[in-house]
């Protein structure tokens, strides 16, 4: 296995997925289920992304061959997303004394949380009366394993690890399941992690993750530009 390239591909995706961004979606999402629920929920959730990242890996360059789309012009659209989405996280907006749980009652609060990266909205915990309890089954495969942790530009990325002069099969699929098993590990903890860090904290945390998703897109972007317009590299020179 490169190892170079997993450490890469495994930074990346942990920032491009935004795990801990998605904390407070998870909590919403799963409000009312018990810890033994919220558990499984968090291991579907995190099944559902490893097996539409592998869908991606190993079935994505066909899909490619198909639509006569090349590796180049998939990774400038790839990149393009995930800057969106690192962009998108960079204005994250800031929690008002109302999100907080302020004085102001529940006039003019914001009572969901929305995931932009996939325009994925989900309430917040107690921010409604459930007539039911959400199964894990149906939140755990959407809208958290696809398209929340599982989103285009995750797959776009995955698709063209694979799609490459030489493609880093077991590379991706071990920072796949490093990444899979992160995510359980964070949506175990959600409900703690939410309480001490607040929802400040995971602000700052996300728009720090932010700036490197949109590093990692613009790194990728210049050498697919590269790739497609060779005449660039003596512009660059």
């Amino acid at each position: 296995m490169d190892t170079s390239s997993f450490v890469t591909m495994t930074v990346a995706l942990f920032a491009i997925t935004g795990t801990i961004a998605i904390i407070p979606i998870f909590v919403g999402v799963t409000d009312g289920q018990t810890a033994p629920q919220q558990r499984k929920t968090a291991l579907i959730a995190a099944a559902t992304y490893v097996v539409a990242g592998l869908i991606a890996l190993f079935v994505g360059n066909a899909a490619l061959s198909v639509f006569g789309i090349s590796v180049p012009a998939l990774r400038v659209a790839g990149m393009a997303v995930v800057a969106v989405i690192g962009w998108q996280m960079l204005n994250a907006p800031t929690p008002t004394a109302s999100d907080a749980g302020g004085d102001g009652g529940d006039a003019g609060k914001d009572t969901h949380h929305l995931h932009a990266a996939s325009n994925t909205k989900v309430a917040k915990p107690g921010a409604a009366v459930r007539t039911k309890i959400p199964s894990p089954t149906a939140v755990g495969v959407m809208p958290l394993g696809f398209p929340i942790y599982g989103g285009p530009g995750v797959l776009s990325v995955i698709i063209a690890w694979g799609s490459g002069a030489k493609p880093v099969y077991v590379a991706a699929l071990v920072a796949i399941l490093v990444n899979a098993a992160v995510i359980v590990m964070l949506d175990f903890l959600a409900t703690p992690i939410t309480r001490l860090i607040g929802a400040e904290g995971l602000l700052v945390t996300e728009k720090v993750f932010g700036l490197i998703v949109v590093a990692i897109a613009v790194t990728g972007m210049a050498s697919a530009l590269l790739a497609l317009f060779p005449g660039l590299s003596g512009v660059v020179h």
